[in-house]
């Protein structure tokens, strides 16, 4: 059996070009597994967590907190 699931990053304000502005170092396996961020991790160092949108080009391509 097959699983077709869209990753919820793709659908975030705070993706990145290869990362995500909560998780500039990576996102955790838990989010990635979970497919889901609606509370800040534990130590996750900000608030940021899933929001529906897409990120301004400056937002995308360079290291700015949204």
């Amino acid at each position: 059996m097959t699983f077709n699931t869209e990753l919820i990053c793709n659908k975030c304000i705070h993706q990145r070009a290869f990362a995500c502005a909560a998780f500039p170092d990576g996102i955790p396996d838990e989010i990635l597994t979970a497919n889901a961020h609606h509370q800040p991790l534990p130590g996750q160092g900000n608030d940021l967590v899933f929001k529906v949108g897409e990120p301004s080009e400056d937002e995308y391509f360079f290291d700015t907190p949204v």
